[in-house]
């Protein structure tokens, strides 16, 4: 069933849209709780040398975490009921 549902035309992309757009938004929401949406301190404390790339992986590693989970369980939701139907 994995197999099936990673190689599911558009699961991907959909990978990388909802990683986008989690990224994006949970900026967003630290830029309004942490720092009462001040652009320039959040600016000055993330991309700090020594936060940089803590900053980038961390952005990365957990938008394509929740991208992978909730597509993964959206196709594999589609694929059972698929599959249902057609028995």
């Amino acid at each position: 069933m994995f197999q099936r549902v990673i190689s599911a035309k558009g699961f991907w992309r959909s990978v990388i849209t909802l990683a986008i757009g989690f990224i994006f938004i949970y900026n967003i929401i630290d830029v309004w709780f942490g720092y009462d949406f001040d652009w320039k301190l959040y600016a000055e404390n993330r991309f700090a040398k020594d936060n940089l790339l803590r900053f980038f992986v961390a952005n990365i590693m957990s938008g394509f975490v929740y991208g992978f989970v909730v597509t993964f369980l959206k196709f594999r939701g589609n694929i059972k009921k698929k599959d249902a139907d057609e028995s």
